[in-house]
């Protein structure tokens, strides 16, 4: 019986190695990419959270109210005092600006907080299943939420 190469097969364990190693790697990567479905929240480390989305709301309605922080996450409400008010999730693509005084652009529109904004959408929630549930605070979470539709 012959003797193995033992020269030829360990560059190939090696390479066999490698390339599991990056298969490995991928599929965490795809995982993390699905689990955050596009959401991420920024000015992160503000007093005001700005949480943007990806998904569109199912039932498009009005919204017509006043930017301000509602639960430490950016939001609206009929008084600008945050009292009743909306936690909103920003369509993708939505950028901020800071530091103080915060402002959000969306469609080319800057607003801050203090300024009416008209938009359409729909209520949503941020429950446990939800990416945003774990980065949020308690007030958000409970807050009633409207998320803004991608036009």
């Amino acid at each position: 019986m012959a003797e193995p190469d033992r020269t030829r097969t360990a560059p190939r364990r090696r390479i066999v190695g490698g390339a599991l190693v990056a298969a490995f790697a991928a599929v965490l990567i795809a995982i993390v990419v699905v689990r955050s479905a596009g959401e991420k929240v920024l000015n992160e480390n503000g007093e005001t959270l700005v949480l943007v989305g990806k998904d569109t709301p199912t039932d498009e309605v009005g919204l017509d109210a006043v930017l301000t922080d509602v639960g430490g996450c950016l939001g609206t409400s009929s008084d600008g005092k945050g009292r009743g008010g909306m936690v909103v999730i920003w369509p993708h693509g939505t950028t901020i600006k800071t530091p103080d005084p915060l402002r959000v652009t969306i469609d080319g529109e800057t607003y801050g907080l203090g300024d009416r904004i008209s938009t359409g959408g729909g209520e949503g929630t941020i429950g446990p299943s939800s990416s945003f549930y774990d980065k949020v605070p308690e007030e958000c979470r409970t807050a009633r939420v409207f998320v803004i539709g991608n036009d």
